[in-house]
């Protein structure tokens, strides 16, 4: 595991040096950002109703949705992940990843209402979202993809974040680890 850490380590130390010059650049980083987050975030295994359920990667109408296609199948913390675009809040309640685009602070407010405290790691596609109560808001600043964390919503949820991966952070809120 320690090797594997350090192997992320890596490959997010790349990404956050690699200029995001093109629309369609920033968008492959922002998906391999989104797998790590897949890989090194912790749900409760209640989280899951079997053993060997997949991880549930959702997308509401977010930019990304088709490079996040590319993940579908792959695995991440020991289970397959499963993309699929959802498109009511009541949809949002069988996720274990909640990916989105910038959406009005209603329907955002709603989403965000349907989760609750459920093991939802909520994704926005823009750096405020941290500060709209989600829990990783992606962002392009200075030519480079980053991101921001909000580990009181994380930890709300039952969901752990790895040390270092939050060591990455551009901007970390609250809570302890």
């Amino acid at each position: 595991m320690e090797r594997s850490l350090g192997w992320l380590l890596l490959g997010l130390g790349l990404f956050l040096a690699t200029p995001a010059h093109a629309n369609n650049n920033a968008a492959e980083i922002k998906t391999a950002f989104i797998y790590n987050f897949a890989k090194f975030v912790e749900w409760p295994n209640s989280a899951f109703a079997e053993e060997n359920s997949p991880l549930q990667l959702c997308v509401w109408e977010a930019a990304l949705e088709g490079k996040l296609q590319l993940l579908n199948g792959r695995e991440a913390q020991g289970r397959q992940i499963r993309v699929r675009r959802v498109d009511s809040p009541e949809g949002v309640q069988s996720c274990h990843i909640l990916v989105l685009a910038e959406v009005n602070d209603g329907l955002r407010t709603q989403l965000l209402q349907a989760i609750g405290r459920n093991n939802v790691l909520t994704i926005g596609d823009y750096n405020d979202f941290t500060r709209q109560g989600g829990m990783i808001g992606l962002f392009v600043e200075a030519n480079r993809v980053q991101f921001s964390v909000n580990l009181n919503a994380a930890q709300s949820a039952g969901l752990k974040m790895s040390a270092r991966m939050l060591q990455l952070a551009h901007n970390l809120r609250g809570g302890s680890q």
